[in-house]
């Protein structure tokens, strides 16, 4: 059995440690392994994150975000690991929204169907996705890099 890292960091030099809320514009960066163990990780680690940003855990932009972030990094490890080693996770917040984004270097753009396999074997995650953000008063997107050689999966969700 091998052990998984935790998520890497890459912090806001200027954020200060105590009062958090006073500060509006923030944002994370970190990446995981497409691992299926990174899926959980990057749900605590969001989790974590909004927590310190002030955000109460069980408030629905939360946890809408937590399950975004949970779909979007699953999707990743299931479609994207063979092009892809890593999941990177930003999360930005402002005054009016929080943005999630999870980047993978699969050049390919995920295809929702029109209807979501019975079977449970796929095309739910991204539909889930896109249907909350939008019963949010949010959105999705998916540009791909400039290079073509991979995407992010984007979604702004008003606060």
């Amino acid at each position: 059995m091998h052990a998984m890292p935790g998520p890497r960091h890459e912090r806001p030099k200027d954020e200060a440690d105590g009062d958090v809320a006073a500060v509006m514009d923030r944002s994370l960066h970190f990446w995981v392994p497409t691992l299926p163990g990174a899926v959980p990780a990057a749900r605590r680690e969001v989790a974590g994150q909004l927590g310190l940003w002030g955000l109460r855990p069980r408030a629905a932009v939360v946890e809408t975000a937590v399950l975004a972030v949970s779909e979007l990094v699953t999707n990743t490890v299931r479609h994207a690991a063979e092009a892809s080693a890593r999941a990177d996770v930003h999360l930005g917040m402002d005054r009016r929204h929080l943005m999630v984004a999870v980047h993978d270097r699969d050049p390919r753009i995920p295809r929702r169907p029109e209807v979501p396999n019975l079977d449970g074997s796929g095309g739910w995650g991204l539909h889930l996705v896109e249907v909350l953000a939008t019963e949010a008063g949010g959105r999705t997107s998916i540009p791909r890099d400039p290079d073509g050689g991979g995407k992010t999966v984007t979604v702004l969700l008003p606060l």
